[in-house]
């Protein structure tokens, strides 16, 4: 494959300043109307722009959404590296849900798994999207705890990242049930308890 074919490969990224407006539109109308009036033709009058301008960078409002939900959780959900699996996992934990319950990312990834349940190609994007989410960070996480002996090397990794954050999605996106602080912590210890060495 010639380098030109790799170079066009790449993703294309619209110019910072249009993702700005965008974003920062849909962010207002989210805020503002709600998840049902922040459409593309909203976003698009709202940040000044022409729809085929959107189009042109992101195929479909839930595209838009997610760009803006994880512009918002890319500030928010770090890798803590306290160098203790529990003390880690609290603070990724308690960090996701500052993220859905204080910020206008939940309220995106909320409208979003609301219409996902009639929309089968939406669902796919945005439950593919959801699930690995900064996954990266939990994935970092886990390994280290399993290097350091914290957790059993013997289960997949994969399960003990099901275990830990399935149940918070649940709450949060499908059954749409506050979650506390402290019932994130508990969470962490009752998972914990269970997979310890």
């Amino acid at each position: 494959m010639s380098e030109k074919l790799r170079f066009e490969d790449k993703p294309r990224v619209p110019p910072l300043a249009t993702r700005r407006k965008v974003l920062e539109a849909a962010a207002d109308l989210l805020d503002g109307q709600g998840y049902s009036n922040a459409t593309i033709e909203a976003i698009a009058a709202k940040a000044g722009v022409a729809k085929t301008t959107i189009y042109r960078w992101w195929p479909s409002k839930a595209a838009v959404l997610l760009d803006l939900f994880d512009t918002i959780g890319d500030k928010t959900i770090l890798d803590p590296e306290r160098g203790n699996v529990v003390s880690d996992l609290k603070i990724y934990l308690n960090a996701l849900l500052s993220l859905m319950s204080g910020t206008i990312a939940g309220k995106a990834a909320a409208g979003m798994t609301v219409e996902a349940q009639s929309d089968p190609a939406m669902k796919d994007e945005i439950c593919a999207h959801f699930s690995e989410f900064r996954q990266v960070v939990l994935n970092q996480i886990v390994d280290r705890a399993i290097l350091q002996g914290e957790i059993r090397s013997d289960i997949d990794r994969r399960q003990i990242e099901d275990l830990l954050i399935a149940p918070f999605w649940y709450r949060l996106l499908i059954a749409h049930e506050p979650m506390s602080i402290e019932e994130c912590e508990r969470h962490v210890d009752a998972v914990l308890s269970g997979i310890a060495p």
